[in-house]
Order: structure tokens, then C-alpha cells, then sequence
């Protein structure tokens, strides 16, 4: 009795590099939506709203002042860690900040969005009547919600020349920044 063979030819290596390709294309695709969903949730978690922004120029040497309001609108408490105006830093010892919207501090609803007066004192400003004391020469953070007015002395260099300019204002708060612009007043 004789026994033949049959020779067979399966597609099993076919199926198998095919399973290997799409099981490759289905875990790829999921990491790359994870991990553009966990960039996307984490810059839209930090955010800045800057307002009621002006920069003012004396007439003597270094006597300019530059304010705004800024308010955390994201879901993580951020850090003030960069303002530059011109482009050029502005140095954390220039920085006068007050913040809380309780009684007697001065990041109140109404004064955010007031126009902020001229004021070269920066460590204490009159805002809508009443004096309030700066804290000078730290970053600013804000928790969820928190608002603050900050007054800066000296940024970009600013001389009367400058006056009726509009120049750049950029804050960098964790990952949210802001770039607005800023019109100089002559005073």
C-alpha cells in the first residue's frame, strides 16, 4: 500500500501577516488618539483671559508703566512665569500685583473691568477710589477663577519717544499664554 502525500498549500501565512498588519494599524491608531487627547486636555485646562491692558509713558528717563488684568479661566491653578513687552522680558522685580475679589482687595469684578488709572507708584495704586497696597517683585499665581491687576515698571523699555505706538504684550502662564497688543499713552 502506498501513501501518498498530498501537498497542501494553506494560506496560513497569509492570514497571519494579515492579522499582524491590521492588529499593528488598530494599536497604533489607538495610541495616537490617547495621546492627542491627553495634549488637548491639558492645554485646555490652562487658560489666562488678559483685560483692560494700557501702558503709559512720562516724560523723564524710565518713567514707564504698563497694566492689565489678568483672570485664570482654565481648571488648573497657573503661574505667571513670563510677561514680555517689545519682545523684551520684563524682570520679576518690576512686576506689582494685587489679587482676591473679596472685601477690601482690589481684583474685584468691577475694577477688572474698569480702565485701570496711570499710576507711577506701583506699590500702592488708587483703583475706583480706594488705595490698595501692591505686592511687588514675585510671580503671579492664580488659582481656578482668581483674578489679579498687575502694573509693571519700566517694561520694554518704553520711552516717550514710544508714545502712540502699539507694541506687544505677551504673558506666559504654565502652558496658556497670551499675546495681545497695547497702545502707549503719553502722560
Amino acid at each position: 500500500m502506498e501513501f501518498k502525500f498530498q501537498k497542501r498549500r494553506g494560506i496560513g501565512n497569509v492570514i497571519t501577516t494579515l492579522i499582524i498588519l491590521i492588529a499593528s494599524v488598530v494599536l497604533g491608531a489607538g495610541v495616537i488618539f490617547f495621546g492627542g487627547s491627553m495634549f488637548s486636555t491639558n492645554t485646555q485646562s490652562e487658560q489666562v483671559k488678559v483685560t483692560n491692558i494700557n501702558s503709559w509713558v512720562g516724560s523723564g528717563a524710565n518713567n514707564a508703566t504698563t497694566a492689565f488684568a489678568i483672570q485664570n479661566v482654565g481648571s488648573k491653578a497657573v503661574t505667571v512665569t513670563d510677561i514680555k513687552l517689545r519682545g523684551i522680558a520684563v524682570p520679576v522685580a518690576s512686576w506689582f500685583s494685587c489679587k482676591g475679589s473679596g472685601a477690601g482687595q482690589c481684583a474685584t469684578a468691577i475694577n477688572v473691568q474698569t480702565p485701570l488709572p496711570y499710576d507711577s507708584t506701583e506699590n500702592s495704586v488708587t483703583i475706583g477710589g480706594t488705595l490698595y497696597t501692591m505686592t511687588g517683585n514675585q510671580q503671579v499665581s492664580l488659582s481656578q477663577g482668581e483674578a489679579a491687576i498687575v502694573y509693571l515698571d519700566g517694561a520694554g523699555n518704553i520711552n516717550s519717544i514710544d508714545a502712540g505706538n502699539t507694541y506687544a504684550l505677551q504673558i506666559q502662564a504654565g502652558q496658556a499664554s497670551s499675546v495681545t497688543q497695547v497702545s502707549v499713552e503719553q502722560k
